[in-house]
């Protein structure tokens, strides 16, 4: 019985771990499809910064993940690849931090798309 009360929490914390690992690992999957949506709206597009930025919170929002920031940078006029780049920020809630008390905190995760324009 002693060594199941030594094994008992070594286990929970593992599949914590596991399973805030996915979570994170899924929540940072949505901000990569948010950006690649907001970046393809803008090569396509003037590229209209708060269409951009509406069409990453539309993803967002589809699965439940609160931007912190989302920043679109148009193509810069000396560029001759005309870059787009969108940055997708959020704060990632561990959730045995809720439950918990001991694992409070935030993960910030970020993640930046870059494709050329299609103008002109």
């Amino acid at each position: 019985m002693v060594e199941f009360a030594l094994v008992l929490p070594l286990l929970l914390v593992v599949c914590f771990g596991i399973t805030e690992f996915g979570r994170a690992w899924m929540t940072m999957n949505i901000l990569t499809s948010a950006a690649r949506e907001g970046v393809r709206l803008a090569v396509v597009t003037a590229p209209n910064i708060a269409a951009v930025e509406q069409r990453v919170r539309d993803v967002c929002d589809a699965a439940g993940v609160d931007p912190s920031n989302i920043e679109v940078i148009p193509p810069a006029p000396n560029d001759p690849e005309r870059r787009v780049s969108v940055t997708v920020e959020t704060e990632f809630e561990v959730i045995p931090g809720r439950i918990l008390g001991t694992f409070n905190g935030t993960i910030p995760l970020r993640t930046t798309t870059v494709m050329r324009h299609e103008g002109l």
